[in-house]
């Protein structure tokens, strides 16, 4: 353990590519050691920092050159040696995001830049971005059911990244054909937890291109649509039959009652039992 660091706490989850690892780090005091993962091309994140301000550094002895922000980013191509420093930390939470580039040029192809991945950029800002990778870092643990809303998330990022200072623009439609393909391919595969990489190859486009085009033309992202096609699947069961909630989470796709619960209550205002008290046929 680095000098005055107390204790590290990682949490790890990957999706389509990218190993999103969310980090907390407890010390007392000043604070100087590597950063993780030097093999790997990575985006670091500033969640929440208590005490002294961090900083990534080029060396060692060498202050970041770049003033500091909240919620300030790195990008770290691979084989870079990066240091962390804080003058007195006594807490900081960040999510490091790990690129596969062989495997997203594979999934991305034509959608694919490496060059943003090339150079460091220390200290930069992006709302968006630590938009996304905080809902990245909300997924539950072994939440099975959560595989699109990673896929979509990821994606966004990577292309995110990928634009530098360019505009992203807003996605366009797609065709009413290719809407019914897509929805009906769907619904057909519940309650499987479906790649967006499917998805997009049913209308051949990239994943992220893909994923803006859906929202446009539904109001929804992929994952969404499913989600409530899923919840539709648990109101049918409640008062079709008698099967109890075990048994119901299972045949749509929940990890367990509890996750059934806590989603369905959501979505729909009240538990699953109060539900099924209310609608169920006699």
């Amino acid at each position: 353990m680095p000098d005055n660091v107390l204790k590290i706490e990682r949490r790890t989850q990957s999706w389509n590519g990218v190993t999103v690892e969310d980090v907390h780090e407890y010390a007392n005091g000043r604070v100087l050691h590597s950063m993780l993962y030097e093999t790997e091309t990575r985006l670091t994140v500033n969640l929440e920092e208590v005490g002294g301000l961090t900083e990534p550094r080029l060396r060692e002895s060498q202050a970041c050159p770049h003033e500091h922000r909240a919620n300030h980013m790195a990008i770290i191509p691979r084989g870079m040696h990066l240091w962390g420093f804080a003058e007195d930390l006594r807490y900081c939470r960040y999510g490091i995001l790990l690129f596969d580039l062989p495997l997203l040029q594979e999934r991305l192809e034509d959608e694919f830049v490496s060059q943003p991945f090339d150079e460091p950029r220390l200290r930069f800002m992006d709302p968006r971005i630590l938009t996304l990778v905080r809902m990245l870092i909300d997924i539950p643990m072994d939440d099975s059911s959560s595989k699109l809303l990673g896929d979509s998330l990821t994606a966004g990022v990577f292309a995110l990244l990928s634009a530098g200072h360019t505009e992203v623009r807003e996605g366009k439609k797609l065709a009413p054909w290719q809407v019914r393909r897509v929805i009906e391919y769907m619904r057909e595969q519940l309650p499987r937890q479906i790649e967006l990489r499917e998805l997009a190859a049913l209308v051949g486009q990239s994943q992220w291109h893909f994923c803006r085009a859906f929202k446009a033309s539904t109001g929804m992202s992929p994952y969404q649509w499913q989600l409530e096609e899923r919840v539709n699947m648990v109101r049918r069961l409640l008062v079709q039959s008698d099967a109890p909630l075990e048994a119901v989470a299972e045949a749509t796709g929940f990890n367990d009652s509890m996750h059934l619960i806590r989603t369905f209550k959501r979505k729909a205002g009240q538990t699953p039992g109060a539900w099924r008290r209310q609608n169920k046929i006699t």
